[in-house]
């Protein structure tokens, strides 16, 4: 008898165990085939998701295959929320073979609906923009039918992607595509602004006439409104702010009667006016736009507000002869959620950088002569102090410190560039 509980319990062990490891339903590998009319072979779309950032933000990839022609774009999802991803506007061509598809990767654009186990595309049609024969004549007119094909795909075809693998991706777009300020390309999400004020007001406006604008806001996975229409009674709003990294998505639910949307949300932070734009040009047409609002524990120490100064640790001074440098930092025992901010010279490079097992790269650039580094920690994680280990990296050469800070202490590393 025991013997069968024995197996029985070791059967249920097994069925139940993928079950938990797969915790996220959009991570993954998603694939769709689609024949063109009149064609015999069929476009093949593969969709690489990774894991969230905060539960929200999801860095992609997408394969495009169509005869000769092979694309390869790097892209951001948001979770709008249990059964839908937006589709963000930008996608960074990584591969674009033999001839480029330009901006006619916008019309890939609106949700991805979570529908009995499958994504099904569903667009908000960019109808009314001239758009549509850009670059069919560019390169080579010898592939004009292939352009057509795929043209037409990304613009009215019916995509619904079917689960092919749990992987998630893992690469170097993860990085590039969830951190803005280590790199040039802009997916859809700003540079990070620092509030010192514990709350936000945030006030929603059409630029235009009001033309039926309907936008949806989230923070941190909290709906703040969904499908509201913009209008005469613009909404404004007063919220608290979580201590750290606040994650605000600004949806466009759709192109109003006068595409695209126009609507901006306008913020008041520390006094300072902002203002995150659907009508600027990165933007247009866009499903969704990000604000990052980094709210720190302590607001630093001033003539008027005389908080205690955490004490700068030195760690090291290094000279280099590099401006480019990498620094790797990782979490050398449990990964206990750590985070940490960073400075260089005065200005945040990251705040709420989650500290991992797995190491994570940040480059800077440094200007000539002494360079201050300085890591903060956010929180000191399940268990204290906050604790990693950095690498840095300039050149062909690299050194190898352990940072151990907590809410009294900081670490400091000085970089002379000569």
């Amino acid at each position: 008898m025991k013997h069968h509980c024995f197996v029985l319990l070791a059967c249920l062990l097994i069925i139940i165990q993928p079950a938990i490891a797969q915790t996220d339903q959009w991570t993954g590998i998603w694939r769709t085939a689609v024949k063109p009319p009149g064609m015999s072979q069929p476009i093949t779309m593969e969709l690489h998701i990774g894991e969230p950032e905060a539960g929200l933000l999801y860095p992609a990839t997408i394969k495009l295959q169509y005869g000769e022609f092979t694309g390869r774009y790097e892209l951001l999802l948001a979770k709008k929320n249990a059964q839908q991803l937006g589709i963000g506007r930008n996608k960074y061509p990584l591969q674009q073979t033999p001839y480029k598809l330009g901006p006619w990767m916008w019309y890939l654009n609106g949700t991805l609906d979570y529908k009995d186990g499958a994504l099904v595309l569903n667009r908000m049609w960019i109808d009314k923009f001239d758009i549509w024969m850009w670059g069919l004549d560019e390169d080579d007119e010898i592939y004009q039918q292939s352009k057509v094909s795929l043209r037409d795909f990304l613009y009215r075809g019916a995509a619904r992607l079917t689960k092919a693998g749990n992987k998630p991706l893992a690469d170097s777009s993860v990085q590039r595509i969830l951190h803005p300020e280590r790199s040039q390309v802009y997916f859809g999400i700003y540079d990070s602004i620092i509030s010192y004020d514990s709350t936000l007001v945030l006030k929603v406006v059409d630029q235009e006439q009001y033309d039926k604008d309907t936008v949806t806001l989230l923070h941190n996975s909290r709906t703040l409104f969904s499908r509201e229409q913009i209008n005469d009674h613009n909404r404004q709003l007063t919220i608290p702010l979580d201590t750290g990294k606040n994650c605000f998505i600004f949806f466009a639910d759709n192109y109003g009667h006068l595409p695209p949307n126009t609507g901006l949300l306008e913020a008041t932070i520390d006094q300072r006016p902002y203002g995150f734009n659907f009508s600027s040009r990165p933007n247009a047409y866009a499903t969704f736009l990000v604000a990052n609002i980094y709210h720190p524990a302590r607001r630093p120490a001033t003539t008027n507000n005389p908080v205690i100064q955490r004490e700068n640790v030195p760690v090291a001074t290094i000279p280099v002869h590099t401006a480019d440098i990498i620094l790797e930092l990782r979490d050398t025992k449990v990964q206990d959620g750590d985070s940490i901010s960073l400075s260089l010279n005065g200005k945040w490079v990251v705040t709420g950088f989650p500290v991992k097992t797995a190491p994570q790269e940040i480059r800077i650039q440094l200007q000539r002569g002494e360079n201050i580094l300085l890591f903060t920690a956010d929180n000191l994680g399940s268990i204290p102090p906050n604790t990693a280990a950095l690498r840095i990296r300039y050149g062909r050469k690299s050194q190898t410190f352990n940072l151990s800070t907590d809410m009294r202490r900081n670490n400091e590393v000085r970089l002379i560039l000569e």
